[in-house]
């Protein structure tokens, strides 16, 4: 099912501030950026290919997918295959924020290396 409008809208503005504190003097060679499918909210940095800079990688870092029967939101890593497995500790919260700032203090450096 599809994330409800003022879910939406409260994600996009915490990971839109979220995005904003990468420092404007390396956004040409770095950007954090999100995209919505479907129940999803992907994660993902955007980089210069490093050996075609008129080229961008794209790299999921972390999924969010929210669960409409529950009203609720579970964090997801990425495995070295791109297989996605849930976040132990994080399935089935409430606030996304919590979710958010979990990605960003990685703890066990899971999503930023």
């Amino acid at each position: 099912m599809a994330i409800p409008e003022l879910e939406r809208e409260r994600v996009t503005r915490a990971l839109s501030r979220f995005c904003d504190k990468v420092p404007v003097e390396i956004r040409d060679r770095l950007t954090h950026n999100f995209r919505f499918v479907r129940s999803d909210v992907e994660l993902f940095d955007r980089r210069p290919h490093f050996q075609d800079r008129t080229r961008y990688t794209e790299l999921t870092v972390a999924k969010f997918r929210y669960n409409a029967k529950r009203g609720s939101w579970t964090l997801l890593w990425s495995d070295r295959n791109s297989r996605w497995h849930t976040y132990e500790g994080f399935e089935d919260r409430r606030n996304f924020v919590d979710l958010l700032h979990e990605v960003e203090k990685d703890p066990t450096c899971i999503f930023w290396g």
